[in-house]
């Protein structure tokens, strides 16, 4: 099975490999998959990144595998059963941290521990982030199976930075960094970011090649494919 590896971000991008494509955000992110799905061709596509966490058990560097994506109009969509299991399974014989539960994608960044906590009492998702049911639509829509792992940065517990709440993918590490020293409220939120930051890209570095080495060797059967 040929497999397209892909992450929003240059800095998820890095952690996941050299052979990892960056997309980019929001529609200009989804535009760029639509063509490398075009060029590639693949049979799965692996979604890498980051994102926030929802189930207050987990902590930094958690890996969520997810087993069905939830966008903000309620439409659900599942990767195939059948290399979830053996992707949980394989994650599992390695002791990796991860728990494998829902994601749910929104818009714009979920900046607060009470924005978080009722998104978790609504949807009972693991994790939060702004691509992830969008990517896997448009998989869908090309005839590719998906596949998503997510680390978590910000735990259920944690609010971000007020520089981060308006983040759309765009600024760069440099323009956040400066944008959060030119707070002084935010510096204290800012050292326990950058602290879990190197939390989850390891935690990504570790769990993607064994979840990619799993997409590849399962074949999805029949409408498993595209749900």
């Amino acid at each position: 099975m040929s497999l397209l590896l892909v992450a929003p971000t240059a800095r998820e991008a890095r952690a996941l490999g050299s052979d990892c494509h960056i997309t980019g955000t929001g529609e200009a992110g989804q535009e760029a998959l639509a063509g490398l799905l075009r060029e590639h061709g693949p049979d799965t596509v692996l979604i890498g990144g980051l994102c926030g966490g929802l189930d207050p058990s987990l902590g930094a560097g958690h890996l969520i595998l997810a087993r069905e994506v939830i966008d903000e109009a309620g439409e659900v969509r599942q990767p195939p059963a059948m290399t979830v299991t053996n992707a949980r399974r394989a994650l599992r014989n390695e002791g990796t941290r991860f728990v494998c539960s829902r994601l749910v994608t929104v818009t714009s960044p979920v900046a607060t521990r009470d924005a978080k906590r009722d998104l978790w009492n609504e949807h009972g998702a693991a994790g939060v982030d702004m691509e992830t049911a969008a990517f896997a639509r448009v998989a869908a829509e090309h005839g590719a199976a998906w596949m998503a792992l997510r680390a978590v940065i910000d735990p259920a517990a944690t609010s971000l930075p007020a520089a981060l709440r308006s983040w759309n993918g765009e600024r760069s590490d440099l323009a956040l960094a400066v944008g959060i020293a030119a707070r002084p409220t935010d510096w204290l939120a800012g050292g326990k970011l950058a602290v879990a930051l190197r939390s989850a890209l390891g935690a990504l570095r570790a769990g993607a090649p064994i979840v990619a080495r799993v997409a590849r060797d399962t074949v999805p059967l029949g409408d498993d494919l595209l749900a």
